[in-house]
């Protein structure tokens, strides 16, 4: 079980990753791709509208930021009602199968327009070239800190380099949601 919380609940952070695992082909959905594909959409949208879509932590590990919340969701064997079964095929790792449809009511027009802009960008990516993509000044920042840290909202808000409107605007609503 995860230490955190996702900022904006479970469902939309399940939804998210739904919404990405039934878009891309049985071949590529893995755990690794969608986590790169969420994370990119959470940067997308952090920096265009102030907020992440999936409102996860992330995590510095090997290869790349991992969404703590939903990891530890997907790691889990399923049981009834879970949105996803994990597998493995032979040595290739992290197989995933949505199983669930998306409730695209938990999900905003502009979550959509980050999930479609990442999937599209990133989708054909390999592997080893989302590793490299996703190891810039945030994950570095946290790794330097210690194997598997949580990568700090403010580290984040450099990669995307964000104004000092934005970071008040972000703070200011980080400091909202903890006042709920």
């Amino acid at each position: 079980m995860s230490a955190f919380k996702p900022l904006f609940g479970k469902d939309v952070l399940i939804n998210a990753a739904l919404w990405v695992a039934t878009r891309l082909p049985e071949d590529q959905c893995r755990l690794h791709k969608i986590f790169k594909i969420l994370w990119f959409a959470d940067l997308y949208h952090l920096k265009k509208y102030g907020r992440t879509v999936t409102g996860d932590t992330y995590i510095a590990m090997n290869n790349g930021p991992v969404p703590s919340v939903l990891y530890d969701e997907m790691k889990q064997d399923p049981s009834e009602g879970d949105a996803f079964r994990r597998f493995d095929r032979g040595n290739e790792k992290g197989f995933v199968v949505p199983l669930k449809s998306v409730n695209a009511d938990y999900l905003s027009e502009t979550d959509v327009e980050a999930l479609t802009y990442s999937l599209n960008l990133y989708k054909d990516k390999s592997f080893d070239e989302l590793t490299q993509l996703s190891h810039k000044h945030a994950w570095n920042s946290a790794r330097n800190a210690g194997m598997n840290t949580s990568i700090r909202i403010d580290e984040i808000l450099d990669e995307i380099g964000a104004d000092n409107e934005l970071r008040e605007y972000v703070k200011d609503d980080i400091l909202f949601r903890q006042a709920l």
